[in-house]
């Protein structure tokens, strides 16, 4: 059963692809990159060449790599209907589509009012690293509710659900910091989580800061009932399990929480992951490439995860009818294929822009090489491996 190539597999079943549809939910905003030489100094100044606005956001992201595939998606995102920037979301996802030869949803697309605007990020680059300023509209985190729950409700009705569902970042989501705060707390991913028209659909999580700093056990019984796919980045997973009670911290540990609650995927950078499956004992990796020149980490994560929902579509890793080994197979190749989209973003501009087709993703595969032990699809990690990831990002 093991492809070719990790894009083989996908390239081989683009019919289950054209025929999918997948539900994104959460984060876009509009952004601006600045790249800065040398250390940053908060007393200092600097000048930087015109940068184009870029469309962004976890769930833009996720809309756009997957449109690009040639995957149709229903996107539900914070955009503003009366705010000219919005034009710059819609445009990269009307690019997306074009590449792919795909749709994405327009109905209900944007939230009106005269008094919204679409979130904007201003993002810091130095070097690999990078640091993000949020804007959100309060009134506009406010209307998110109602929102979803207007894309929400005709779900339950409709003869075609979403085969796979998308839960990105919802900043509504965050704790209140402050009595009379706008803060949702999680309730909107729950509702997201637990309606009755995607009972039957397949769920991928990436939370976000707002969602993840609520804790584990916030969330702990949501992931072992309603999520199939949990997505993290390593420093976050961390945070995340903070307050759940793991005496060392380890990610050996960590995994071990996971184990009885739902199939975790935990990335890392330039750009791999390790996973677990629900219930399996047995972790398995797909390491990063070396890539020669990193532009822009921004929205590697999210593409890491499109591919993961990609995969979920033509090889799905979780059929009761599989053996434990072929479920394991089907899990590994999906993590090869998100590192291929994750390393992909790495080498451009922004989340949500130049997203390539199947065929791209397949001759950026094509063109890069692992160490022999890492060729596999399958590559399974020991204690001593998940040792030395601990010591690498500095536990």
């Amino acid at each position: 059963m093991r492809p070719r190539s990790a894009c083989q597999a996908l390239l081989d079943h683009r019919d289950r692809l054209a025929a999918a549809r997948v539900l994104t939910i959460g984060g876009a905003s509009v952004e601006h990159s600045y790249a800065v030489e040398g250390e940053l100094r908060a007393d200092a100044k600097y000048s930087a060449a015109p940068r184009p606005r870029l469309a962004g956001g976890s769930s833009v992201n996720h809309a756009c790599r997957l449109l690009a595939m040639g995957i149709d998606v229903h996107p539900v995102l914070p955009v503003a209907g009366a705010d000219p920037l919005s034009r710059v979301i819609v445009e990269a996802l009307e690019e997306a589509a074009q590449t792919g030869g795909a749709k994405y949803r327009r109905s209900n697309f944007e939230i009106r009012g005269a008094d919204l605007t679409t979130p904007f990020t201003t993002i810091i680059r130095q070097g690999a690293s990078r640091a993000a300023l949020n804007e959100f509209s309060p009134t506009l985190m406010q209307r998110f509710e109602d929102h979803v729950e207007r894309h929400l409700e005709p779900l339950a009705a409709a003869r075609r659900r979403p085969d796979v569902v998308m839960v990105g970042h919802v900043h509504a989501d965050r704790a209140a910091s402050q009595p009379g705060d706008i803060g949702f707390e999680g309730a909107i991913t729950e509702r997201i989580l637990t309606a009755a028209g995607l009972a039957s659909s397949r769920k991928l999580v990436n939370f976000g800061q707002a969602q993840y700093a609520l804790g584990s056990k916030r969330w702990g019984r949501l992931l072992r009932d309603e999520v199939d796919v949990f997505q993290l980045d390593i420093g976050e997973v961390r945070r995340f399990c903070a307050d759940a009670e793991i005496p060392d911290g380890s990610l050996e540990s960590i995994l071990g929480w996971f184990r009885s609650r739902c199939t975790v995927v935990i990335s890392l950078e330039r750009f791999g992951a390790i996973g677990q499956l629900a219930g399996s004992d047995v972790p398995v990796a797909a390491w990063p490439y070396v890539l020669e020149k990193v532009t822009d980490s921004t929205g590697a994560g999210d593409a890491l995860g499109a591919g993961l929902a990609a995969s979920m579509l033509t090889l799905p890793f979780d059929e009761d009818g599989d053996t434990a080994e072929t479920q394991l197979e089907k899990f590994s190749a999906a993590l090869a294929f998100g590192r291929v989209c994750g390393a992909y973003a790495c080498t451009t501009l922004g989340g949500a822009t130049d997203c390539p087709s199947l065929e791209g993703l397949a001759r950026f595969e094509q063109d890069r090489t692992l160490a022999a032990r890492d060729a596999e699809l399958t590559r399974a990690v020991d204690a001593h491996d998940l040792f030395l990831i601990d010591r690498a990002f500095d536990r």
